[in-house]
């Protein structure tokens, strides 16, 4: 039963992927509004699994994630990701923006599909990981704070962001070496 749930939703993603990006296209207006240039690529994660699944221990919900360097002014940077993460039965799209240090700008729940737990889409929530690193604190209860009601969505985002603070190194340099 729970298969059928993601095969309908992975086939509904093929038939209407604009709208999910086009939410995180005005997302990442709305946090950069002046931006001089916007790249976008897919980035394949097939070889930084092993890196990421020991310190985090969760998968990549795909092997390639949607990311964008954009460009504030000469000599300003921001990189964003955008990836899903396991729900109690359903995905969680967020996006991820970072600074050229590799240190979180901005988070935002792009899309939430579940009942309940919404609770992670709140600002005052997704705000305490602004300034995280691949080395921050990412323990629920110490470094992140808990949500009553939603543990399954703030464990999932939590070890999906910490997972990007993982990567975001191996994607600014894509962007470079370009």
């Amino acid at each position: 039963m729970k298969y059928k749930a993601y095969i309908t939703l992975i086939l509904l993603s093929l038939i209407f992927p604009s709208k999910i990006m086009d939410n995180t296209s005005l997302r990442i207006k709305e946090l950069i509004p002046n931006f001089i240039d916007i790249e976008h690529k897919i980035f394949d994660l097939k070889p930084l699994y092993k890196k990421t699944k020991k310190v985090v221990k969760q998968k990549f919900f795909r092997e390639e994630v949607n990311t964008w360097k954009i460009q504030k002014n000469d000599s300003t940077y921001y990189y964003g990701i955008l990836d899903n993460v396991k729900g109690k039965s359903m995905p969680i799209t967020f996006l991820a923006i970072f600074d050229d240090r590799g240190g979180i700008f901005d988070v935002s729940i792009i899309k939430y599909r579940e009942a309940y737990g919404g609770e992670i889409r709140g600002k005052n929530w997704l705000k305490q990981f602004i300034g995280y690193t691949d080395t921050s604190n990412y323990r629920i209860g110490n470094g992140i704070h808990a949500i009553s009601g939603a543990t399954i969505s703030v464990y999932s985002i939590s070890k999906g962001i910490h997972k990007l603070t993982l990567i975001i190194n191996d994607i600014i340099e894509s962007f470079n070496e370009e």
